[in-house]
């Protein structure tokens, strides 16, 4: 038994035993912390490598193409009044132009490729066609001119696609 020392109010022989002991728990705790994040934590080797997703190409023209101009207003034409606003008049094309990629039997299947094609930034449409047996027509477009059209159907090439180039004509 530990002699006591009445006059200081601690035991004899032992000094220091609190800090040693909150001490030696801090250390003991930061070990097994230490340890708990070496096994539990992942390393790279625990990852199992994959193929990087292919690269989106698209043609130089279709990234730069400007947005259409806003209809030309003046402040007095949008009031009301007994002048109404006219817009600037557009020239109704003569014909669309459409790409057609595939025409499947399902309807799942055209659109998953649809999708697939709404990825590329391309606007894709299925139709329906009747008959006996009907199929799926996935078409990207229309298009205004044959010059986009064809610059639409390179970035199809590009991404490995294959589409015909159809002719619509408008009737107004």
């Amino acid at each position: 038994m530990a002699r006591r020392d009445y006059r200081r109010g601690r035991a004899t022989g032992r000094r220091g035993g609190t800090a040693f002991m909150l001490f030696a728990g801090i250390l003991l705790g930061l070990v097994v912390a230490g340890l708990m994040a070496w096994f539990l934590l992942p390393r790279a080797s625990d990852f199992k490598r994959v193929a990087p997703a292919p690269e989106v190409r698209v043609p130089e023209d279709r990234r730069a193409a400007p947005p259409p101009a806003p209809p030309d207003y003046t402040f007095y034409d949008i009031l009301p009044g007994d002048r109404t606003p006219k817009p600037a008049a557009s020239a109704a094309p003569a014909e669309l132009w459409w790409l057609q990629v595939a025409a499947l039997k399902s309807a799942a299947d055209a659109d998953a490729l649809r999708a697939r094609l709404a990825l590329l930034n391309l606007n894709a449409v299925v139709q329906p066609t009747d008959g006996a047996k009907p199929l799926h027509r996935v078409r990207v477009g229309p298009y205004r001119s044959r010059d986009v059209a064809e610059s639409a159907r390179e970035a199809l090439i590009l991404n490995k696609f294959e589409a015909r180039l159809l002719k619509e004509p408008v009737n107004p």
